[in-house]
This record gives C-alpha cells, structure tokens and sequence, in this order.
C-alpha cells in the first residue's frame, strides 16, 4: 500500500512541482516506507527512504520558514535519521540530527507554548538525546535531558490523562529513568521509577489489550524489574518478572513473527532467562537451553538484519555464553 502510495503522489508531485501539498506528500510517502523498512530490519532501505524524505522536507521549510507544518515536518526527519543511524551504531550521525531535531521543537513549543503536539515532539527529542548521550558514556548530560522529558511528559498527561500517547510518553520517561540510575548504581531509585513505568505500561494494556506498542511496554517493564531484582538479589521476585516478560513476548512474536522488534524482544527474554539460570551455577542445563533458544532467533535477524549493531552485539554475547558453559 505505501508503495502504491508513493507511485501517486509521486506522479502528482512531478505533474505539479510547484504544489507544495504535492511535494509534502510525497515527503510523506517516503517517510512511510522509511518506517515499514525499519520494522522488517532492513536499515539501508530505510535510510535511502529517510534521506528522500529529508531532502524535500528541507526544501519545503527552507521555501516557507514560518509555515510551522513544515518546520514541523522537517523535525520529524531529523528525529527519523537520528533513529535510523542509533540503530546503525553510528552514534555521532544520530547525535547530529537528534540536536538539530531538538532545535526546532524548542522554536516551536517557545512559539506555540498551547500546541501539545509540539510539547510532546520537544519531550522525545530531550529523551533522544537523553538516549545517544548514555550510549556515548556521557552520563551527567542525559540524566539532565531525561530530567527535561519527564518535566515534560509529566505536564503533558496531568493536563490530558486521558490520551493514551502522552500517558504511554510518561511511561517511557519513568523507564529511561530508572535505566540512568541502573547505569549509576542507585538501584532503590531505579526500581522507584521501573515501578511508576510497570503501574502505567499495565493500565495501558489492559485498557487496549489489541494493541501491540502497549502489549510490547509492558513486556518491557517486565524486564526492567527482573533485571532490578536480580542486581539486588531477590532471584524470586526477578524470576516472576522475567516468566512474565516471556509469555508477552512469545505472544508478540507469534502473533507478528515477521516483525524483528518482536522477535528480537523474544530473544532477549531467552537470553535474560539463560543469564538468571546461569547464575545459580546448579542450573546450567536449564541455562543452556534457553541460550540456544536465544542464538536461533539471533542467527536470523543477524541474517536478514546486518547492519543492526544490536542484533550483531547480542549474537556475539550468546555465543560467548554458550562457549563459557
């Protein structure tokens, strides 16, 4: 569909070049196929999709610099090239276009102070940066913006707790969070926050039980606890939780095995379950065996997925594991 999609607009935009409307929706066009190519793990696709969409959104902002649509449009490039490049590896790219990204959603939320969606767009892009500045080692900086996010994300859903998108955006905030303090080692604030993440990624579900996003959160913040309780040594507790993260996504991923976020999300609880097992050193065999659950769906997603840096670093971890046992 947004293949035949993007052959539309595609002949309408070429038969009127001068129609904006036109050109913008053929931005959007290639932004759709940019996100359908990163949801099948083909990252060089998306990325070529993305530029596309960069390209002539740029053009529309830079013809019109007070038309707030395109400014806003062209913020959202940014933010999808920045994704595309996390996930790449190549984290000084991703920097680049997350800083632009925040540029412009501060001009927009200073000018427009009503707009929620504007206020939303500047809290993601605090929490992307938040996001590349962990990963890059420079802690003391992403603890601030993810400090600005959760201001943010706060203000947004006490002022429309009944909208699911701002109240799901709270829920990532509380689990980015907890993940700073885990990487600091203040374990009691980290599972405070992991607790508010759990609290409304289950509220979430459980008034959408159709929706998958909302299925996947709280699979999530299953994980997040289980890891938590492990570092503080309640195996009972993190061992409930990670049995928990594993029927969800076992569930997500039959019911969507073309999808590799799924299918990577179900690896990674083998693998949390294998890391659990192998650390009560009596219990190798059971470790072993959810190992080579996690390895095969690994070997696939490396396969199909080459240039995801994630998918290669954790192929790499099971098999040192497996050679370890």
């Amino acid at each position: 569909y947004f293949e035949d999609y993007l052959k539309l607009t595609k002949e309408l935009y070429e038969s009127n070049p001068k129609n904006v409307d036109f050109k913008n929706g053929l931005a959007i066009s290639y932004s759709k196929l940019g996100e359908t190519y990163t949801s099948l793990g083909k990252l060089d696709n998306a990325l070529k999709y993305f530029e596309d969409d960069l390209k002539l959104t740029k053009e529309l902002y830079e013809s019109s610099p007070k038309n707030v649509r395109f400014k806003n449009g062209l913020a959202i490039s940014y933010f999808k090239l920045g994704s595309t490049y996390t996930s790449l590896g190549k984290l000084d790219n991703a920097l680049k276009y997350f800083e632009d990204e925040t540029v412009l959603f501060e001009e927009l939320s200073e000018s427009n102070p009503k707009n929620v969606g504007f206020k939303n767009g500047l809290a993601i892009s605090y929490s992307n940066l938040g996001s590349t500045y962990t990963s890059l080692g420079k802690l003391d900086k992403a603890l601030k913006y993810f400090e600005d996010d959760l201001k943010l994300t706060k203000e947004l859903y006490e002022s429309n707790p009944k909208n699911v998108d701002f109240k799901n955006g709270l829920a990532i905030s509380y689990a980015k969070l907890g993940e700073m303090y885990t990487s600091l080692g203040k374990l009691d604030k980290a599972l405070k926050y992991f607790e508010d993440y759990l609290k409304l990624t289950k509220e979430l579900y459980e008034s959408n039980p159709k929706n998958v996003g909302f299925k996947n959160g709280l699979a999530i913040s299953y994980a997040k606890l289980g890891e938590t309780y492990t570092s503080l040594g309640n195996l009972d507790n993190a061992l409930k939780y990670f049995k928990d993260e594993l029927k969800l996504t076992k569930e997500l991923y039959e019911s969507n095995p073309k999808n590799v976020g799924f299918k990577n999300g179900l690896a990674v609880s083998y693998a949390e379950l294998g890391e659990f097992y192998r650390n009560k050193k009596t219990e190798n065999n059971i470790a072993r065996e959810y190992f080579q659950k996690a390895k095969l769906l690994l070997e696939d997603l490396v396969q199909d997925s080459p240039t995801n840096s994630e998918f290669g670093k954790n192929w790499l971890q099971i098999n040192k594991e497996l050679d370890n046992l």
